[in-house]
């Protein structure tokens, strides 16, 4: 009988296809990223955040890294200066200029789990195979202007190409308008 409630309840956790993380977990992310809801995170990002919390980095560096894996699904719009300049200790401000907020916030996280200098180089350059170029901040402007509802936080490397693609044409404000909300919805 107990082997069959111990496979009953086993499937039952298995069919939810998420296991929650446990309260020692959750007292650990917790300590060093308080805002964060960790009964939100996937059970990757439970896993990373714990790597992070158990990693021998500063406290703030355990934060910021765990809030970023925290915020990875929601992409992030805006990143600190310090998490700028993190990130640009490892990679040229160019390619990270042109990454997104998915790839700054992945690369945050190699940077704050990593435990030595090489291994989150070797990580980054693995990361920066995929790096497709984000918008430019004139290119953004352009596409807020023409169409404010659109959100850009978003964008797939599809999109962003069919919307560069779009914004260097000669059609029309109105024109322009129409496709670009066509492409980001």
């Amino acid at each position: 009988m107990k082997r069959f409630l111990a496979v009953t309840a086993l499937t039952s956790v298995l069919a939810t296809g998420a296991l929650a993380a446990t309260e020692e977990q959750s007292t650990l992310i917790n300590t060093y990223a308080p805002d964060v809801d960790v009964m939100m995170l996937t059970d990757q990002q439970v896993i990373e955040a714990m790597a992070i919390a158990n990693s021998g980095g500063s406290d703030t560096q355990k934060r910021e890294g765990i809030e970023t894996i925290a915020m990875r699904d929601s992409a992030p719009t805006t990143f600190s200066t310090e998490q700028m300049a993190q990130i640009e200790e490892y990679l040229p401000a160019e390619q990270v200029m042109m990454m997104t907020g998915d790839q700054r916030g992945d690369a945050l996280a190699i940077i704050n789990g990593a435990s030595t200098d090489e291994d989150i180089r070797a990580q980054l350059a693995a990361l920066g195979d995929d790096v497709t170029p984000a918008l430019t901040p004139a290119e953004v402007s352009r596409v807020e202007t023409l169409a404010p509802e659109a959100d850009l936080t978003v964008l797939t490397p599809e999109q962003v190409a069919r919307i560069r693609a779009l914004i260097y044409t000669d059609d029309s404000d109105g024109q322009l308008k129409g496709r670009l909300l066509d492409v980001v919805s």
